[in-house]
């Protein structure tokens, strides 16, 4: 991507966020919290492979990661703090 590109698309041309516009940071977001969701069911999917004695610590993660991704999507669907954040 060239610079020009970046910039337009809310990144610096050394990579770091510029004010990117709402829509590019949802979009980023939604992708993030989805990747989190099926990182998760992998995760589950693998139960079978482990010794039971560390199917519970794998529930554990599981659970904190989709916890992450709802907070992230209730975090976009409350949209931006009164604070400008």
């Amino acid at each position: 991507m060239r610079q020009e590109e970046m910039e337009s698309a809310g990144r610096h041309g050394d990579g770091t966020a510029a004010s990117a516009t709402p829509t590019d940071s949802v979009v980023d977001r939604i992708q993030e919290a989805e990747g989190l969701v099926e990182r998760s069911l992998a995760d589950l999917r693998e139960l079978d492979g482990l010794p039971v004695s560390e199917h519970v610590a794998r529930f554990d993660a599981v659970h904190d990661a989709l916890t992450d991704a709802l907070n992230r999507a209730d975090e976009l669907l409350s949209g931006p703090s009164s604070s400008g954040s």
